[in-house]
């Protein structure tokens, strides 16, 4: 309220010092419009308690500096009187209209203060609840990681464990062929621990951002033909085709990561197929690029499940108990992110005549666009 007088009192300082000297040539209206200001000056500051304290000092001032008799509060002309009456009125109402545009800015500037905490507390609530079930994601993955892997993880390790202490066993009389067994038996299993593993190891640099690709020219049939090399105990009881021309052009991949991503294709339809069914890993040069599929003729994936089925630790069917409900739920999903990090996509149709296809495409090396006789010094080099 003080700093409004004091706005008040120093505006018509100013207003009169720059009158006076024209005082003869203007009018009392010019005058009086000109003392109005401060007046609005000073309720602006100092709110609705600075109008009253405005309008007496503004009519005060007119009336000593600017109604005749000069510096004197004696009044003798009527019109005097309206105009000093006018003034009062005017010096009021522009006063009063001041003072609640300044109350009414106030209470605006007071919701937008309220809406902005608001909206801070609102976000504070967001990313608590954001927190809150990022908390409980990690704690169903892990859940599904435990249950799925501590299962895989123990029935290789028992395998293992009981044809070794077979073999070790010297009171046991093994013939050769069950001594074979054993060891095939352990070599299996070694070999079912060794890609569980490597695929959780996969797992933990997809989800830490550490996939880092090396890529190279690649011939796909000697990639095919070293994972289906590799695999081929667990394709005993299968029959795996392979359809791989042999003049497809170089895929520019990473070599280790798709062999991955073929090896569980393979152990995946192995899984779910049964034994006697055919498997068929074929290729095929198409628009630039080399597409990758794996069919088998197993119970095939349903139609609600062809998206979810490339989800973290999902396993089809693992509601209701069936064998399509085994395994990590990590093959997939490595699958998916291999793919992706090369710039392609996965799908999966159905076979004609039951079954699944996984397919994909792989980017054509550059090298492979080369004419002959520039392509040979670069293979060279």
């Amino acid at each position: 309220m003080l700093a409004g007088w004091a706005v008040t009192l120093v505006g018509l300082a100013v207003a009169t010092a720059g009158l006076v000297p024209f005082r003869s040539g203007i009018t009392t209206a010019t005058a009086a419009l000109v003392l109005v200001v401060p007046v609005a000056l000073g309720v602006a500051v100092g709110g609705f308690p600075a109008v009253p304290f405005g309008v007496v000092a503004g009519f005060l001032t007119f009336d000593f500096v600017f109604i005749p008799p000069y510096y004197t509060f004696y009044v003798t002309a009527g019109e005097d009187w309206v105009s000093l009456v006018v003034y009062a009125c005017v010096g009021c109402t522009v006063g009063v209209v001041v003072a609640r545009l300044r109350r009414a800015q106030r209470e605006a500037e007071a919701r937008r203060a309220e809406a902005q905490a608001l909206w801070a507390e609102r976000e504070r609530l967001v990313e608590e609840s954001n927190r809150v079930r990022l908390l409980e994601e990690v704690d169903r993955l892990r859940g599904a990681l435990m249950g799925s892997v501590s299962h895989d993880l123990r029935t290789p390790l028992a395998s293992i464990k009981a044809s070794i202490s077979d073999l070790a066993d010297p009171g046991l009389h093994l013939s050769d062929e069950d001594r074979a067994l054993l060891l095939r038996t352990t070599e299996e299993e070694t070999d079912r621990l060794t890609r569980l593993v490597t695929n959780l190891l996969d797992m933990s640099r997809i989800q830490a951002g550490a996939l880092v690709l090396h890529r190279s020219a690649t011939p796909l049939d000697e990639l095919v033909g070293g994972v289906a090399a590799r695999l081929a105990p667990l394709f005993r009881d299968h029959r795996l085709t392979l359809d791989v021309p042999e003049g497809l052009p170089l895929v520019d991949v990473d070599y280790l990561l798709v062999e991955q991503v073929l090896s569980n294709l393979l152990e995946n339809a192995a899984r779910h197929t049964p034994a006697g069914t055919g498997v068929t890993l074929r290729a095929a040069a198409v628009a630039g690029e080399v597409e990758v599929a794996v069919v088998d003729h197993g119970p095939g994936v349903a139609e609600e499940e062809r998206e979810r089925i490339f989800d973290r630790f999902y396993r089809p069917g693992a509601q209701s108990g069936g064998p399509a409900g085994t395994g990590t739920g990590m093959g997939l999903a490595i699958v998916k992110a291999i793919v992706e990090a090369h710039g392609g996509r996965i799908r999966v149709e159905t076979t004609p005549g039951g079954g699944a296809t996984f397919a994909f495409r792989l980017p054509v090396s550059r090298e492979a666009e080369l004419p002959d006789d520039a392509d040979a010094p670069a293979a060279r080099a």
